[in-house]
């Protein structure tokens, strides 16, 4: 049985040699995730449709450079994030469509037939849980992204942001805590 990273790096490899089709299967591959991470960091569901596009399109324009020492998602998540980085530069205010982030997949383990009070609850959480993270400065967010929602190692959270090991797992601590003060209930009175 292949790994999904053999499969990944040979679909790769058949890409660079100018295999259509592979580079298809790739795009399959990684769109949904590099879709999820740079939407829980542009906000805008249409910015983050065209940036997945973008990323895609200047992938294969430069996929005669990528070299395998990183994973091709790192690599791709990098065009991704500078697209998005030049994209947000442009924005004055960023939104969330919630509905929309339902639909994107927020991924809740829910009952075979949740109550309309499960629900609620689910979208009220979802719902605090991206206002947290977009308070979060951005080098936090980013990496709290990767590591927490797209599920990369430290190591390829490190090679994503182009920073050291040590300067990743430090962002991931600072936004980690900074998330977790935001979601803790405060007292008003």
């Amino acid at each position: 049985m292949r790994s999904a990273v053999q499969s990944d790096a040979e679909l790769v490899r058949r890409a660079q040699s100018g295999d259509l089709d592979a580079y298809a299967s790739v795009v399959r591959m990684h769109e949904s995730r590099l879709r999820t991470v740079l939407f829980r960091v542009l906000d805008d569901p249409r910015d983050v449709e065209e940036t997945v596009q973008d990323a895609f399109v200047q992938a294969w324009r430069n996929l005669a450079s990528y070299r395998s020492d990183a994973a091709f998602f790192t690599w791709l998540y990098r065009i991704g994030m500078n697209t998005a980085l030049a994209r947000r530069r442009r924005k004055e205010h960023p939104t969330v469509d919630l509905e929309l982030l339902d639909s994107q997949g927020g991924s809740a383990a829910y009952d075979a037939s949740p109550g309309p009070e499960s629900v609620a609850e689910a979208r009220a959480e979802r719902s605090r849980i991206v206002e947290a993270l977009a308070a979060l400065e951005f080098e936090y967010r980013e990496a709290v992204v990767l590591r927490d929602i797209a599920g990369l190692s430290n190591t390829e959270v490190a090679e994503a942001l182009g920073v050291s090991l040590a300067a990743a797992k430090s962002r991931i601590h600072r936004g980690r805590l900074q998330l977790r003060g935001h979601l803790e209930p405060h007292d008003d009175a």
